[in-house]
């Protein structure tokens, strides 16, 4: 008896877990994309500037647009981390670094989402430059994990993404950003979604920042994003944004002492609710003063 009740209990375990990990996939994926595996993108000020985030310049770049990488400075870290629709069995978390080099910039970066019957890891090695003093490029190799519980097993494989950024003058961006233009899979019928992303970052004065932006993936409509920030007093930031397919509302805010950033946002979702995003990173030999984000182009 006690071992038919064991054989039970492990049958609907195994049944409830595909289940969720269904919903999850559903639920995270475009919706005319079911079979794509989604891609997370880390960082509580990109969140509350509604994702739109392709032309802005800071450390968080090596999750948006590599090419920004070519007008970083100093080594950097950061860590962030959210609950996906309050909900721990949707923990997503990154953590990310940036080394300057003689000539440009490299990166190294890891993310997780997930819990223990379903999780999707990816690893990547970024790299940008400048090409000229208002232009940068930038690359990123990925090798992407996916575990799933029972007989699915995990599967990897690699892809690549690549931008780059034009800045005509110190209050405007353009930014380009393709992820796996090789359209690589994980399974026959699932693959890693191929995005295109054109932005606009425009400073206005030193205390407003907005940000415009399209994405479209390829397999799915247009999405369309946009952000603003306002710093009323130095180093404090209150950010908000939007983004269609899916619907999100998006708000936030900063702190910024001379080394230490720490950023704090909320999502809402059309359908499936509220998102808390918190980011904390640290930037290695910056000078005592605190640096304006609406600089968005730090040449």
């Amino acid at each position: 008896m006690i071992n038919l009740q064991v054989k039970y209990f492990r049958t609907y375990s195994r049944a409830l877990s595909i289940i969720t990990i269904t919903v999850l996939l559903m639920a995270l994926c475009p919706k005319e994309a079911t079979a794509d595996f989604p891609e997370e993108k880390p960082g509580a000020k990109a969140a509350s500037l509604g994702y739109s985030t392709t032309a802005v310049v800071d450390g968080w770049s090596l999750f948006h647009n590599q090419a920004a990488l070519g007008y970083i400075n100093n080594p950097w870290v950061g860590v962030h981390h959210e609950n996906r629709f309050i909900s721990p069995d949707l923990s997503f978390s990154a953590l990310g670094g940036l080394l300057p080099v003689k000539v440009g910039t490299l990166g190294v970066s890891v993310k997780r989402l997930g819990f223990s019957q379903f999780s999707q890891t990816k690893f990547a090695l970024a790299y940008g430059m400048k090409l000229a003093p208002t232009f940068s490029a930038g690359v990123q190799l990925n090798a992407h994990h996916v575990f799933i519980a029972g007989e699915y097993g995990s599967a990897m494989v690699l892809s690549a993404e690549a931008g780059l950024i034009y800045s005509p003058n110190d209050n405007l961006n353009v930014g380009f950003h393709i992820v796996n233009p090789t359209r690589s899979r994980l399974y026959d019928d699932e693959r890693i979604p191929t995005l295109l992303n054109l932005g606009l970052a425009y400073g206005i004065g030193d205390m407003v920042m907005v940000t415009s932006g399209v994405e479209k993936n390829l397999d799915a409509a247009f999405s369309f994003k946009a952000g603003v920030e306002f710093e009323p007093v130095n180093s404090l930031f209150f950010r908000m944004g939007m983004a269609t397919d899916p619907s999100l509302l998006t708000f936030g805010v900063g702190y910024y002492l001379p080394k230490v950033h720490i950023d704090l946002a909320f999502s809402r979702h059309e359908m499936l609710g509220y998102t808390p995003h918190f980011s904390l990173s640290y930037t290695f030999g910056t000078s005592t003063g605190n640096a304006s984000e609406t600089e968005i182009s730090q040449q």
